[in-house]
């Protein structure tokens, strides 16, 4: 079972054409997008569009992250939104202010998703809502437990926007680097994966796409954000 995983777009809706085309072109059984549609970005009618066309033409399978959730007007979304710092708060209203109402509750969220011995999820296996990071040792081994109590061997999540694998004693754990706003150091560079599942047996591949972050950063200089939240959106490309 081959499956073509994305994660955090971020309304990188640039780098996500250039993903789905490099997937359909390699071919998979299923896609998987595994959150953050929005945010940071400042493409998100496009990359409405794109997910939503993933979704009719390749089944993709959608799973809500923190950034999904925010945009869905629940008592979480707006306690989630309060607490953001103000930069980012402001990137979230903007993007808000640039989409239909309605339209991130027009896809079929799921929470999580398993097949075989792998389970994924946005954030981590915790319950939905707590989007702690899996970015240390200690916090995979936290992970991998939850995991093995769920009775599965391999954990997968985005979130942290970095390609990671930990071999804990109760489960590995994969993170996915991101579309949208690489945070990898050294390496900024758009990535989607793809994850061979045999058996028990689960590898994942990081496929690289090819694209220049200045497009991304003239593009957030070109609109009413302020100046401080373009340059710290900014700062994430450089």
């Amino acid at each position: 079972m081959r499956i073509a995983a994305l994660t955090d777009i971020h309304a990188a809706s640039d780098p996500l054409q250039l993903a789905l085309t490099a997937a359909r072109r390699e071919g998979f059984d299923r896609m998987l997008i595994l959150g953050d549609l929005l945010t940071y970005g400042v493409q998100p009618l496009e990359t409405l569009e794109l997910v939503q066309g993933a979704a009719v033409r390749d089944g993709a399978i959608l799973i809500s992250g923190n950034h999904d959730m925010v945009y869905r007007g629940s008592a979480a979304a707006e306690a989630y939104r309060a607490a953001l710092p103000d930069w980012l708060r402001e990137s979230v209203d903007w993007t808000a202010a640039h989409i239909p109402s309605d339209s991130m509750t027009a896809f079929d969220w799921r929470e999580s998703w398993s097949l075989g011995p792998l389970f994924a999820a946005h954030a981590n296996p915790f319950d939905y809502g707590d989007w702690r990071y899996i970015r240390s040792a200690q916090e995979a081994e936290e992970a991998a437990a939850a995991v093995a109590a769920r009775g599965f061997l391999y954990g997968l999540f985005g979130h942290v926007h970095r390609h990671r694998r930990y071999d804990c004693d109760a489960a590995t754990i994969f993170t996915l680097a991101s579309l949208g706003q690489p945070r990898d150091e050294g390496d900024r560079t758009p990535k989607w994966a793809m994850i061979d599942i045999r058996g028990d047996s689960v590898t994942i591949e990081s496929r690289d796409i090819d694209f220049d972050p200045e497009d991304q950063m003239h593009a957030i200089r070109a609109t009413t954000l302020s100046a401080a939240t373009q340059e710290r959106l900014c700062r994430f490309f450089a």
